[in-house]
């Protein structure tokens, strides 16, 4: 059990270095980016990687790893602040669960995605405090997850 979760957050970390690296050299050149749909399901589903691994150490199902679940909760907490670009206008249509609620509420939805940066980065903090601090403060991660999905995302059909 150690090895596949230890081996999950290696491969985690491998697959968000790639895609971040990626990411981030496009949104720093300015650019724009040429598939947002691709490029946030992938985010997303990134993430969701990291709120699993971080999950399994806070509920006592993996070894708690203060560096491991500090560097999810940074990976999250980066990938949340640069999220509300890859929603441009004209990104609605196609495959993707996306609400139109996006786009009709940009304030909002940017304030949700902060407001959950916000809480990584306490999260990420908290880790240093061991496992009780890192599961308290990773809860309130993961419902800022569970708001804002059911505010800003499609149910699956």
């Amino acid at each position: 059990m150690r090895m596949k979760v230890a081996g999950a957050i290696v491969a985690i970390g491998f697959g968000f270095a790639g895609a971040a690296i990626a990411m981030d050299n496009k949104m720093a050149s300015g650019g724009d980016i040429a598939e947002p749909i691709p490029a946030r399901q992938e985010l997303m589903k990134m993430n969701g990687a990291a709120m699993k691994a971080a999950s399994a150490m806070a509920k006592g199902e993996a070894p708690y790893n203060e560096a491991e679940a500090a560097g999810a909760m940074a990976k999250i907490k980066d990938d949340l602040e640069q999220f509300p670009a890859l929603f441009p206008e004209g990104s609605a249509e196609g495959d993707t669960r996306a609400s139109p609620k996006i786009w009709e509420d940009m304030d909002g939805f940017k304030a949700a995605a902060a407001k959950a940066a916000e809480d990584a980065a306490a999260a990420q903090q908290a880790a240093a405090q061991g496992p009780e601090a890192f599961a308290a403060a990773l809860g309130k991660v993961g419902s800022n997850c569970s708001s804002c999905h059911e505010k800003f995302r499609l149910p699956s059909s």
